[in-house]
């Protein structure tokens, strides 16, 4: 009974006062960009496990050292990336941006996402990896990692 009193009160205060939920804006159409741009935002999709045995075993090769391998399979690139060793679990691999950049050319951002400071952490050496997934298995992909 008491759980609920809050969010009954909560309720009671916003409607006496009249408070609306806010509107949200539509998208407006923007005017067509005179510039050619060089690059686009590109297809992929982040993969978890289980993967192909040729991208697991690029996996374990990246893991501990870092770096990054392409590997072909299933008609896709899968770009495999290790960030190498970290002193405790909840370190990320984030994929910031993933861009088109040429008919076979992609270009990867991604970047090192630490724990919260302060937050609890399990405490043993991790190897934060992220697999990412192109629809073009003729991709020629650099990786930009910050």
């Amino acid at each position: 009974m008491f759980t609920m009193f809050p969010g009954l009160l909560l309720t009671a205060v916003l409607t006496l006062t009249g408070v609306q939920p806010a509107s949200t804006p539509h998208p407006t159409p923007t005017a067509p960009s005179t510039e050619e741009s060089t690059s686009v935002d590109a297809q992929y999709e982040a993969v978890a496990a289980p993967y192909p045995p040729a991208v697991q075993e690029a996996l374990n090769k990246v893991r501990k050292n870092g770096g990054h391998t392409i590997v072909r399979a299933k008609g896709k690139s899968y770009v495999v990336i290790g960030a190498g060793q970290r002193p405790t679990g909840g370190y990320q691999l984030v994929a910031d941006q993933v861009k088109r950049t040429g008919p076979h050319g992609y270009t990867v951002s991604v970047h090192v996402k630490a724990p919260t400071p302060g937050s609890m952490n399990i405490q043993v050496i991790s190897y934060p990896t992220l697999v990412i997934a192109l629809p073009d298995q003729q991709a020629r992909v650099t990786v930009q990692m910050r």
